[in-house]
């Protein structure tokens, strides 16, 4: 029934957001991406925060390659969980092209409400400020240095930018609106600072996903769908696919109306750095384009996921009643035997089973697929409780002397390859989409 019910919600989203881009008109336009599916925070704020843990992100973009003045944009972004249900980022934005620079920044909240364990609604918002600059130095046309106009041009001009992002997450499953301009703007023009007015609708931008597992989970697919609107351009649909294997290298294109085909490659090193590259094959609809257009971008994760840890209500008669055993070292436990159910519906571990022999054990070397680490034994009990009382889930949890810490975990290998292999199809599943990987030595 659940799943049912799902569908339907996921349906209908589908078609409020997409029949609903009728209802705008044309807006100005937008920074272009190719590899946006690596950090779609540049495209919608409520994506702040989506990875976990603190993140960076630095992009270069070269369009054109071979032609003086042909845009070139830079691009640093970050941002970060600060609560379970809120992350902050920032942005800075350089962009060159001809005489025109243009050089923004800004800093986003974002909010995340919980549906259910499968599902939430994010909001992000964005603010700061735009500044442009003319390089009238580098015109030598005698016929535009005599245009009386350009001497009421300023050559700096600054403006405020602000804007909104809503992203619906189901199972994998995304499907994101936003307005990437909430002020109205000017280029150029005679004031050092252009007046504040409100125009939220000239343009925004509407984009779907969803990751699914290929096969054995080795192999995962992730196809994107966008759809843009801008003020100086026709409005614009980009199609991209990416299969990612193992988590370690991933491999793709797309397409986008009126503009043609990117190749798109990239590298995860281990647990650190991403690297990906993307090559935008000269647009056919424009002759003498000497070649196309080159992207970098790297992502630096920056420390380890940030643990937020659900409180879970527990019948205290049952915390310290289950049946461990030991394995090289490490600590497992099974669900025992149930007498009875407690007000929530987790089953009351039967009384025959003493813990205190193996209280103490030591998780053995190797790679874990950790769901979330405490500092007591009661918590970790409560949670690990909870995940596989109440889900069925066939999790386990020990203690590290090395951080003197406990670690409910799914999985635990010496082979680094496969854990990552499991860690992928961990992160599908909703209710562990903030899992990560532990190195124990």
């Amino acid at each position: 029934m659940q799943d049912t019910v799902d569908k339907i919600v996921k349906i209908g989203l589908i078609l409020i957001f997409w029949v609903g881009t009728i209802c705008f008109a044309n807006a100005q336009q937008t920074p272009i991406y190719s590899q946006f599916f690596l950090n779609p925070y540049v495209y919608n704020p409520a994506f702040a925060g989506q990875d976990g843990r603190s993140v960076a992100f630095l992009s270069y973009r070269k369009q054109w390659i071979g032609i003086d003045g042909a845009p070139e944009t830079s691009t640093l972004s970050f941002h970060t969980p600060a609560k379970r249900n809120i992350a902050l980022g920032g942005m800075i934005y350089y962009d060159k092209r001809s005489l025109l620079k243009s050089t923004s920044v800004s800093i986003s909240f974002t909010y995340k409400a919980l549906l259910n364990e499968h599902q939430y609604i994010s909001f992000g918002l964005s603010g700061g400020v735009s500044m442009n600059n003319i390089q009238l130095d580098n015109i030598n046309d005698p016929a535009i240095l005599s245009d009386p106009a350009l001497f009421d041009l300023v050559d700096n001009n600054l403006s405020p930018n602000a804007s909104f992002g809503i992203n619906y997450h189901i199972k994998g499953f995304n499907l994101g609106f936003s307005l990437p301009s909430l002020f109205k703007r000017e280029v150029v023009g005679i004031e050092q600072f252009t007046t504040v007015e409100l125009d939220p609708v000239k343009n925004y931008t509407i984009m779907s996903s969803y990751k699914f597992p290929l096969g054995n989970g080795s192999l995962s697919l992730e196809p994107y769908l966008l759809y843009r609107v801008t003020e100086t351009l026709p409005n614009q649909w980009e199609a991209l696919a990416v299969l990612h294997l193992r988590d370690l290298i991933w491999i793709g294109g797309s397409y986008r109306q009126q503009y043609g085909a990117t190749a798109l490659l990239g590298i995860n090193i281990k647990d650190m750095l991403s690297v990906g590259y993307a090559y935008e094959f000269a647009n056919t609809l424009v002759d003498d384009l000497p070649d196309g257009t080159h992207e970098v971008q790297l992502k630096i994760n920056l420390g380890k996921p940030k643990e937020f840890t659900k409180r879970v209500k527990v019948d205290p008669t049952g915390n310290r009643d289950a049946r461990f055993y030991s394995d090289g070292g490490m600590l497992f436990m099974e669900a025992p035997p149930a007498e009875e159910g407690n007000s929530d519906g987790i089953p009351i571990p039967a009384e025959d089973y003493d813990l205190d022999t193996y209280y103490h054990d030591e998780m053995a070397p190797g790679h874990y697929v950790v769901l979330n680490k405490h500092d007591s034994f009661e918590s970790a009990y409560q949670y690990w409780a909870d995940i596989v009382k109440r889900y069925g889930h066939k999790a386990s949890f020990g203690y590290s002397s090395r951080d003197d810490s406990y670690y409910v975990f799914l999985y635990n290998s010496e082979d680094y390859l496969q854990t990552e292999i499991e860690l992928e199809k961990t992160r599908l599943l909703e209710l562990f989409d903030d899992a990560y990987s532990l190195e124990i030595d």
